[in-house]
């Protein structure tokens, strides 16, 4: 009955341990999904960057190879780093599948849906496309590790419509840099200064996203702006929530695979005292009928 009892509890947690893995079993393919417009500067060559650290080796060189100042100019720079990150996404969801964060990815689907969204710089790189806000903590970590100020800006509401962007701070003053929606700034004089300012001269940036966003849009998510503080993660809450998810998915199955290894040693612990124990009834026995 012992064995039976401790038989079926063996079984169970195998269950549950292949449960935990089978998740692994399902693999992530990415490809350019229909989401895609032909329209925006998106170079498939550029996904070989994988990181935040290889895309920022590969925007040095393209820096270095026209500034040989020790100093660094921070309009150039960022330039260099904008014309990159726009080439290097579409507009789209990168999202965690079930293989990478099964926790995240079936939250999603009882809860809410943006809880597979990727906010972890690194991991949107392991993706061709990205929303605005993705694109942008992209942008602005790698401007981030260059020790330049800069800062999130959200445009309109977050049940819509709204909209992402960075504002990076150099020559005394704010300027604003939208990597996503990809606006025409030769169109207009005044281009990449600040929000602030284009609230006060609306129509002129407009001209920038005629075509891309309709008039419409532009003036609802213009009636409300926010900003964040200077070299803020966007999304810290669901950074923490990605982090600790993903790693109670590898922990899951590392405890059970303890519990296993801890059944079996209880189990085998008590055989062995119950053989040792009748060996020595068996000597005593043996002794008393010499004796006799």
């Amino acid at each position: 009955m012992l064995f039976k009892s401790y038989k079926r509890e063996i079984v169970l947690y195998i269950i549950l341990l292949s449960l935990s893995l089978l998740p692994i079993a399902f693999s992530t393919v990415t490809s350019i999904k229909n989401t895609y417009s032909h329209k925006e500067l998106f170079n498939i060559k550029l996904s070989r960057f994988k990181s935040i650290s290889d895309i920022k080796t590969h925007i040095d060189g393209i820096y270095s190879a026209t500034h040989s100042s020790p100093e660094i100019d921070t309009l150039a720079y960022v330039k260099a780093t904008s014309d990159i990150v726009k080439k290097r996404f579409y507009h789209g969801l990168s999202e965690y599948s079930l293989k990478d964060n099964w926790i995240a990815y079936i939250g999603s689907k009882l809860f809410w849906k943006h809880l597979t969204a990727i906010v972890e710089p690194d991991d949107i790189l392991d993706y061709t496309e990205g929303l605005c806000s993705q694109q942008t903590i992209v942008f602005l970590e790698i401007l981030k590790r260059k020790r330049f100020k800069t800062r999130w800006v959200g445009l309109g509401y977050k049940e819509g419509p709204g909209h992402f962007l960075a504002e990076v701070y150099y020559q005394g003053s704010w300027h604003a840099y939208d990597i996503d929606k990809e606006p025409k700034w030769e169109r207009i004089a005044n281009h990449h200064q600040s929000i602030s300012y284009y609230q006060l001269h609306q129509d002129s940036l407009f001209l920038a996203y005629e075509g891309i966003i309709s008039r419409l849009v532009f003036n609802k998510i213009m009636t409300k702006v926010k900003y964040g503080a200077v070299n803020e993660f966007p999304a810290k809450n669901m950074l923490l929530f990605h982090r600790i998810t993903k790693s109670i998915t590898y922990l899951i199955p590392i405890f059970f695979g303890i519990i296993i290894l801890i059944t079996l040693f209880k189990q085998r612990v008590p055989s062995k005292i119950i053989k040792k124990t009748f060996s020595k009834i068996i000597a005593k026995e043996k002794e008393l009928e010499l004796t006799e």
